[in-house]
C-alpha cells in the first residue's frame, strides 16, 4: 500500500501515524512528510529536566494568549 503524503492534510497524516504506528516505513514516511510542513519549528533536547519542559510550556501558553 502506497500513499501519496504531499496530498494528504495535516489531520489525515496523523490519522494516518496513529493507524499505521506498528508500520515502521510506513509511519517513518509518513512522519518525515509531517515534519517536513514546518521547518522552522523549535526543537527541544531530549533530556530536558521537568522544570525545564514546565517552563517550554508556560512560554508556550503565554504566547497562545498573546496573540
Amino acid at each position: 500500500m502506497m500513499s501519496n503524503f504531499q496530498e494528504m492534510t495535516v489531520v489525515q497524516l496523523k490519522e494516518f501515524l496513529s493507524a499505521h504506528r506498528n508500520d515502521n516505513e510506513m509511519f517513518s514516511e509518513a512522519l518525515g512528510e509531517l515534519l517536513s510542513r514546518n521547518p522552522d519549528r523549535q526543537r527541544y533536547p531530549a533530556d530536558m529536566s521537568t522544570e525545564e519542559i514546565g517552563q517550554v510550556i508556560s512560554e508556550k501558553i503565554e504566547q497562545i494568549r498573546k496573540k
